[in-house]
């Protein structure tokens, strides 16, 4: 069974949709977005809309659930990743262009080779100095975030003396993503009264780093070095590329030259490089489907064992989470006692957002696999920490007290798309909970142990 099989063998192969709900992918699903397997540089629509693609059969923005008889949207708490950015190493793309000069240099290159060395030049130069800086298309897609959620909850936003709370960490992009948004929201709403900040302060908990590195599980863990060696598939990348072994053996680490190589072009659907035009160097050139499903097979491994509730590090990633819950938490008990803010926006990073989402279970993200053979059927990357990926709260109160229910309301928008929490704790309608629920079951992932 090659790699295109283990990822589509339709009795198990399946996607984060709905907790209730998981559709099997087949072979034509992923051949038609080969995104997908651009693991967290996924840009946000393709990653949106290409699993509303798989529930649907309509690729676009989910359709979101009307609010409840009786209740209105008054405050949204909210977790959002930067936007597409430049790959995040300098020193990466001067790799790959002076393994490219090197190889020509001795007329190491085979036809393929010769053009893709112009085009990886061209990124080279285009990102210089630009290592990690948002992008044009990283701030449209928070201004979209932005536009959607006015229409999809006005009310949250209508009205005098309405504030929304931002802070981003200290990373310029995420600032940056943070001004995109608030000034779109600024633009539609001009009565709104947006404060903006970003501070080291806020960072224990919008970029709580403690998971970082805490476990790098290399190919010293048996487990997961036989999980890699599967998924070696370098040579036939080199020799597309390479026109003799000699220039390989001389200049050519396989497995950090391909990995690299993979980080470049997964890249490049969130930044614009002048005059690539003929796009030699998109991702379905370099890699076949097959290559590519292994290249993101490891990518989401990592992810998911660093970051989530992988049993091989004692679920370090979701722990880390814990002071960001604490935090949502209490601004959302100051929202209800009336501080008058509408919405606290948070943006940070992809270690930011996974960490929280799986420590909350969003639709089984939360939960431990322990054959990571099959990982990539029931946990995938890109469906929580795409480029501008975002967790949105949304709290509903109840129009009139002296009829039955309870007082307040939320749902959880992961994406914007509807998902829920754990089967053990219970709405009371459709993907709406009651907060006193939700609260306490916050209240309990706070106090988990950190160390």
């Amino acid at each position: 069974m090659n790699a295109l099989q283990l990822i589509l063998t339709s009795s198990v192969a399946t996607f984060f949709i709905s907790q209730n709900m998981q559709a099997a992918v087949t072979n034509a699903e992923l051949e038609s977005q080969p995104d997908f397997f651009s693991s967290n540089y996924i840009s946000y629509d393709a990653s949106v809309k290409g699993i509303n693609k798989l529930a649907t059969g309509i690729y676009d923005f989910p359709t979101l659930s009307a609010a409840p008889e009786g209740y209105t949207p008054f405050y949204i708490s909210h977790y959002g990743r930067h936007g597409s950015r430049y790959h995040y190493s300098q020193e990466d793309y001067s790799y790959i262009a002076e393994i490219f000069e090197k190889a020509a240099s001795e007329s190491g290159l085979t036809p393929f080779g010769r053009k893709l060395f112009v085009e990886m030049s061209q990124i080279r130069d285009d990102a210089d100095e630009r290592a990690g800086d948002l992008t044009p298309i990283g701030r449209e897609q928070h201004r979209g975030i932005a536009r959607r959620m006015v229409k999809n909850f006005p009310a949250v936003f209508t009205g005098e003396n309405k504030k929304i709370d931002a802070k981003s960490t200290t990373v310029v992009r995420c600032a940056l993503s943070m001004t995109a948004f608030c000034q779109e929201l600024n633009k539609i709403c001009p009565n709104l009264d947006i404060d903006n900040d970003a501070s080291s302060k806020y960072q224990y908990y919008m970029c709580h780093g403690k998971s970082v590195g805490d476990f790098s599980g290399g190919n010293s863990n048996p487990e997961l070095a036989a999980f890699y060696e599967k998924r070696d598939a370098g040579d036939a990348v080199l020799e597309k590329i390479f026109s003799n072994k000699n220039i390989i053996k001389k200049y050519v680490n396989r497995e950090k030259f391909v990995k690299t190589l993979y980080y470049m072009l997964i890249s490049l659907q969130g930044v614009d490089v002048d005059n690539l035009d003929e796009r030699n160097c998109s991702l379905t050139k370099v890699f076949t489907l097959e290559e590519m499903a292994l290249q993101w097979q490891a990518q989401n491994l990592y992810w998911y064992k660093d970051y989530a509730n992988c049993p091989l590090n004692g679920g370090v990633g979701v722990k880390a989470a814990a002071s960001l819950v604490g935090k949502i938490k209490q601004e959302a008990d100051d929202a209800i006692k009336g501080n008058g803010v509408a919405a606290n926006l948070r943006f940070g990073h992809d270690t930011g957002l996974l960490p929280l989402v799986a420590l909350l279970n969003l639709d089984g993200a939360g939960e431990a696999h322990k054959d990571l053979d099959l990982l990539h059927n029931y946990w995938q990357d890109f469906s929580v920490i795409p480029m501008a990926g975002n967790l949105q709260i949304i709290f509903y109160r109840k129009n009139d007290l002296s009829v039955n229910g309870c007082e307040y309301m939320v749902k959880f928008l992961l994406n914007e798309r509807e998902v829920r929490l754990p089967a053990s704790i219970s709405t009371v309608t459709g993907n709406y909970y009651d907060w006193k629920t939700v609260r306490e079951y916050l209240s309990k992932l706070e106090s988990v142990d950190r160390n």
